[in-house]
């Protein structure tokens, strides 16, 4: 980094208010980063975005009427009809 040569505290004062907004620009994005990851690791997030995965895994096994049943089964369990 290369040294600045300052000529007034004017130019002293606005290069510190620079630092200090960018400074609270990278903490802000730093706490929602922290937020969006605290989030996705909540136990009802996780299992929220697995159980598609898990019913098409289970889904594909089955073939015929079970799997019609099977499917209306976990469609009224998920949207609770």
């Amino acid at each position: 980094m290369e040294n600045k040569r300052y000529s007034s505290y004017e130019e002293i004062d606005r290069d510190l208010e620079i630092l200090k907004l960018e400074k609270e620009i990278q903490f802000r994005k730093l706490s929602q980063s922290f937020g969006r990851a605290k989030d996705s690791l909540s136990p009802g997030q996780m299992i929220k975005n697995s159980l598609p995965s898990v019913a098409v895994n289970v889904l594909s096994g089955l073939s015929g009427p079970i799997k019609g049943m099977a499917l209306s089964f976990i469609l009224k369990k998920l949207f609770k009809i």
